[in-house]
């Protein structure tokens, strides 16, 4: 993905001006697509700044952003310069389109590809393919997938204190410097199963992973407690 981040020190005469709105609007004015949010692309500090970010990759597009946590003037100013309250906030073609649900709702539907179009007329931009389905699986199910294929890695997505109680053998603790490093570095046709105590939170870790793209997610329905009872009575129950 080509992006480029714009600081404070890289504006030119506009970082001389003590007017938000100017420096705002040079950045604006000298962008196709323009995003101010929290952080960089890199490494977004907000949630939603994460999430636009996601979205904008996923059409290929290239983009200029600002973080306004360096700059106060320019977080409070753009909250002026557009008369939206929230960050982040995406432009294209020089004109303001909307924050995090917004974009997301563009992007499900489609539009977003008319709007990019304004921006970019000579480049094709093809909606991204929707999210895959988490495949719910029982313990007994999940026992024998893995006797197939015995490589698929295991996360764990309980705390140190519940796995101390009771856990599978090969099955690996999710953080979020897992999770992260799982996004950044794995195929996203790598297979994953999620599991946790009764299959509730890591049916929300696995949702997550195939929202960034994973296209084989299992989560063990009835968690640690079900494969106890039905696959490995050695195991403790809590």
């Amino acid at each position: 993905m080509k992006f480029k981040v714009v600081s404070s020190d890289s504006e030119g005469s506009a970082s001389q001006s003590s007017d938000p709105g100017a420096r705002i609007s040079k950045m604006v004015e000298d962008s196709s697509v323009f995003l101010f949010m929290k952080g960089n692309p890199e490494a977004p500090q907000c949630g939603f700044s994460y999430r636009v970010v996601q979205v904008l990759n996923s059409w290929n597009v290239p983009f200029n952003s600002f973080n306004v946590l360096s700059d106060e003037g320019i977080r409070q100013g753009i909250k002026d310069f557009s008369n939206w309250p929230t960050i982040p906030q995406l432009y294209v073609n020089h004109e303001f389109v909307g924050g995090c649900d917004i974009i997301e709702e563009l992007s499900g539907n489609g539009e977003l590809a008319d709007i990019l179009k304004s921006a970019y007329p000579d480049r094709e931009f093809t909606p991204p393919p929707p999210p895959a389905e988490v495949q719910e699986v029982s313990s007994i199910e999940a026992s024998e997938i893995l006797k197939n294929q015995p490589d698929i890695s295991i996360l764990d997505v309980r705390p140190p204190e519940e796995r101390a109680k009771a856990s599978l053998s090969n099955s690996q603790m999710l953080d979020n410097h897992i999770a992260q490093e799982i996004i950044d570095s794995w195929d996203m046709d790598t297979p994953m199963m999620l599991i946790c105590h009764q299959g509730i939170r890591s049916r929300q870790a696995a949702q997550y992973f195939t929202s960034q793209g994973f296209q084989q997610v299992y989560n063990v329905s009835d968690g640690i407690d079900g494969w106890s009872q039905n696959v490995d009575s050695s195991i403790p129950r809590y």
